[in-house]
């Protein structure tokens, strides 16, 4: 059966990431299993100087995307793919598919254009996988479009009960799980 994908969209720098990553730890205390990962931004000086991928079930991270780097790299915008990054994250999406959540922060142009974690993303979809996708808002039509007749739920960061929202429709698809009653506080 393919699940619904859920969406978290919004703005860039909108506090996408450090919402997922208190509601993958909720989710991870009402007994869900969470798995993939969150792209976590790396500040110099108060300036970007990239992004590292967050393993929400290893729990470490490595780079993944840097505003420096060789020629001829991967290109995300401003960014760089750092060597080994996208690799980590394909081994991430491959080996959490059979997770009751399956993270992926974020899909941008990269993977709209069918690049980047497109390959993996696509076929862990494909193989029904119940992800909960980070899309900026100005990519929301790309990916209602790449992603074709399969069911999408989007909720808008920032807006009223959205965590609950998300925990409802996971629940509805996958179950509750024990030790679920009196999980209803907010990460």
């Amino acid at each position: 059966m393919q699940r619904t994908v859920l969406v978290l969209t919004g703005p860039v720098h909108s506090g996408k990431t450090t919402f997922l990553k208190g509601a993958a730890a909720f989710w991870d205390l009402a007994g869900f299993s969470v798995g993939g990962f969150l792209n976590e931004v790396r500040l110099d000086g108060g300036k970007v100087q990239g992004y590292d991928l967050f393993d929400l079930r290893g729990g470490a991270s490595v780079p993944f995307l840097r505003t420096a780097g060789r020629p001829g790299r991967q290109r995300v915008g401003n960014f760089f793919l750092v060597p080994g990054g996208l690799e980590r994250a394909e081994v991430i999406l491959a080996r959490d598919l059979g997770a009751d959540i399956l993270v992926v922060d974020e899909v941008g142009p990269l993977e709209l254009s069918g690049l980047g974690l497109w390959p993996a993303l696509s076929a862990g979809l494909s193989a029904g996988a119940g992800c909960v996708c980070v899309v900026r808002t100005a990519a929301l039509d790309g990916f209602r479009a790449k992603i074709g007749k399969r069911r999408i739920e989007v909720f808008r960061h920032g807006g009223p009960d959205v965590l609950e929202g998300m925990t409802r429709r996971i629940l509805k698809e996958v179950g509750p799980k024990a030790g679920m009653e009196g999980k209803r506080r907010r990460p």
